[in-house]
């Protein structure tokens, strides 16, 4: 399998590692509600802290040091804005972070004091048979702001490690009339739907695939 590189198309892959794009029904149209999110046994034991339910927007950057020394490009900072509730926050906490999908192992440790409490999350997920280890340190109160970094190596297509990303969220309020938990809205404008994104590739993954 291919990955994409750059923040843009890293995004993409983190949407969705199926690599089908689904499209939101239009404001207006009947939503059903959002299931509870299919999170693997491992990763039960590890409970990702929540940010509040309501509308975030998320801007995600490149910490380009790394990427200058191996002599690549700084990608473009990519903004998206996320509908959340508790059901399915623990897709989409993750879902700025590539290869989330089908995950084995995952750790989340408390650290610091005051400005600096947050949490370290160490996962270790597939796309297909490729392993993806990944790294993210989420600071901040999760009610109106916070702010982060993470990292993901993929062992067997180095080329495709992310080096350093900063990201920084902010509460904008309630979901927008005809959201539904799960929806990420995009640059280009598209939205997507994280959760039935994270189904499907679940599916696919599960259906003849083995780690």
């Amino acid at each position: 399998m291919r990955y994409p590189t750059g923040v843009f198309a890293l995004c993409f892959l983190a949407w969705g590692a199926s690599g089908v794009a689904h499209e939101a029904p239009h404001a207006g149209a009947k939503h059903t509600a959002a299931p509870v999110p299919n999170v693997p046994k491992a990763s039960r034991q590890a409970v990702l802290p929540a940010r509040k339910d309501g509308l975030w927007e998320v801007l995600v950057r490149s910490d380009d040091l790394v990427l200058k020394r191996a002599g690549r490009g700084t990608p473009q900072p990519v903004t998206v804005r996320q509908c959340t509730s508790a059901a399915v926050e623990p897709i989409m906490l993750m879902s700025i972070v590539p290869g989330q999908e089908d995950c084995h192992e995952r750790k989340v440790l408390r650290r610091g004091k005051g400005a600096e409490a947050g949490h370290d999350i160490i996962t270790v997920c597939y796309v297909h048979d490729n392993r993806v280890d990944t790294q993210m340190r989420l600071l901040g109160d999760l009610q109106s702001t916070y702010h982060g970094s993470f990292e993901a190596k993929f062992p067997k297509t180095p080329l495709h490690n992310t080096g350093r990303m900063v990201f920084e969220g902010r509460w904008l309020g309630d979901c927008a009339a005809g959201q539904r938990p799960g929806d990420m809205l995009l640059p280009n404008g598209v939205t997507v739907n994280v959760v039935d994104d994270h189904r499907r590739a679940q599916n696919a993954d599960h259906s003849g695939h083995k780690h």
